[in-house]
């Protein structure tokens, strides 16, 4: 728009100028044509002489100008000065205007100011005598340049403001018309990453739904490719827990056996080995169940997240009484209501604690805890996670430096799935003590209280 106004107004501009100079210079030949008259008049009636003084006084009132200075000058065909000031320089000839009668308009200076002047040739018979006088007659250029200045206040400026106002109201409709994109945008923000219901499209502008509707469809094909890998996995980790069952059972029976001490280890390396890749395919299992689109299946209730947490911690003590690890809740009794999933956040702890106890060496110590806000926390005073590696402990898959703790680095994910499919999130940190790793979960809080007669699971 910048350009185009522009563009147009220098184009108005230099013609408004045009014809402009086109009245000053038709005004400046009537002046000429005057003084013919007045030549050929005082000639005829009075001779030359008088004709002289009518001269003098055309040149006091004809030729005054309270803007601009006026010239005048009457020469005879040798160029000598009949009458008038004598300032004016003829203009230069050429072959084209040489013998030409019309008047001549050009440009010239006096005293380093620009002056526009006139030639005007005059044949005049009198008494028998023929004479062949130019007259030259030129002002400054005040009033064109006052002129430029009117049009260019007068036209310019008006155009500069519209041109502004014009700008100010586009960049309105725009933001107008973009508002419900802005909402869209802050709604797509503002969306948990397994969150593939379509986009609403009825508040947006007609010209992007198109969009909309092919990102709605790539967000349906999605869905349906995650719900492939979810029943892939899902049945995949199903049918192998059949036959480990009984590869498990087959090994329980070959242990009680009188064996040789070679056999022995072997036995309990391979029940090893089945109790780790049992663990893996659980895991495996709890990713599929909470993978996008788990909210759907979600059993919701107002739960008191400190006796739950309590009870699962309970369940730990024995495998970490093994590991020689110090197990224990911290906090009082005082309930802290969300709304949950039972058996889901049941797994969000579960994963944590197996985590914590799989790479905290023995004589360790592991605390659970819940504030008043909703924060469940898993604390501990073991190796640690260095600050590079916290921001990949939450991929799937992801292992840390320290590989020799056995996992299948899926854990961590699930517990990510969970706290998020609950509106939440988790955050690891370093422990508060300087040790260790604090890993904190934010549900959000429930307004009711929990019946604590009602079973957790």
């Amino acid at each position: 728009m910048l350009i185009l106004f522009s563009v147009g107004t220098l184009f108005v501009y230099q013609r408004a100028l045009s014809y402009s100079e086109d009245a000053y210079d038709l005004s400046l030949m009537e002046s000429a044509n005057d003084i013919e008259q007045l030549v050929r008049t005082s000639l005829n009636n009075s001779g030359r002489i008088d004709m002289l003084r009518s001269m003098k006084e055309m040149q006091d009132i004809l030729l005054t100008d309270q803007y601009d200075k006026t010239f005048f000058s009457l020469l005879d065909e040798q160029g000598h000065l009949i009458a008038g000031d004598g300032k004016l320089p003829l203009p230069p000839t050429d072959s084209k205007t040489t013998g030409e009668k019309k008047p001549r308009l050009y440009d010239t200076t006096i005293g380093e100011k620009p002056v526009r002047a006139l030639l005007k040739k005059l044949t005049i018979t009198s008494a028998g005598e023929s004479y062949s006088w130019n007259i030259l007659l030129g002002e400054t250029c005040n009033k064109r340049e006052m002129l430029a200045r009117d049009i260019l206040t007068g036209f310019v400026a008006p155009q500069i403001i519209i041109i502004f106002l014009a700008i100010l109201l586009l960049i309105m409709g725009i933001r107008q018309g973009l508002a419900p994109l802005e909402s869209l945008r802050i709604t797509v923000a503002r969306r948990p990453h397994n969150d593939m219901q379509p986009l609403d499209v009825s508040e947006v502008p007609t010209e992007v739904r198109p969009l909309l509707q092919e990102i709605n469809r790539l967000l349906a094909r999605l869905q349906a490719m995650f719900e492939t890998q979810k029943r892939f996995t899902a049945d995949t980790a199903h049918r192998l827990r059949t036959p480990l069952a009984g590869l498990s059972a087959q090994i329980d029976l070959a242990r009680v056996q009188d064996n040789p001490p070679q056999t022995r280890h072997a036995l309990d390396q391979i029940k090893k080995v089945s109790a780790n890749l049992n663990h893996a395919i659980s895991q495996l299992l709890s990713l599929a169940r909470n993978d996008p689109g788990a909210w759907q299946s979600l059993q919701m209730g107002t739960l008191d997240l400190t006796r739950l947490a309590r009870q699962i911690t309970m369940e730990w003590i024995e495998s970490a009484n093994t590991q020689e690890i110090d197990l224990g809740f911290s906090g009082d009794n005082s309930p802290c209501a969300i709304t949950g999933d039972a058996m889901r956040i049941k797994e969000l702890l579960d994963n944590l604690l197996d985590n914590a106890l799989r790479y905290c060496p023995s004589g360790s110590k592991v605390t659970v805890s819940v504030a008043s806000d909703g924060t469940l926390s898993v604390e501990d005073n073991g190796p640690g996670i260095s600050p590079e590696e916290r921001e990949h402990v939450f991929e799937r898959f992801h292992r840390g430096a320290d590989i020799r703790a056995e996992g299948s680095g899926l854990g961590l994910a699930i517990v990510k799935e969970i706290a998020e499919i609950h509106g939440g999130n988790v955050n690891a940190t370093e422990g508060r003590d300087g040790r260790g790793m604090l890993f904190s979960v934010n549900f959000p809080v429930a307004n009711s209280i929990p019946d604590v007669r009602k079973p957790l699971m």
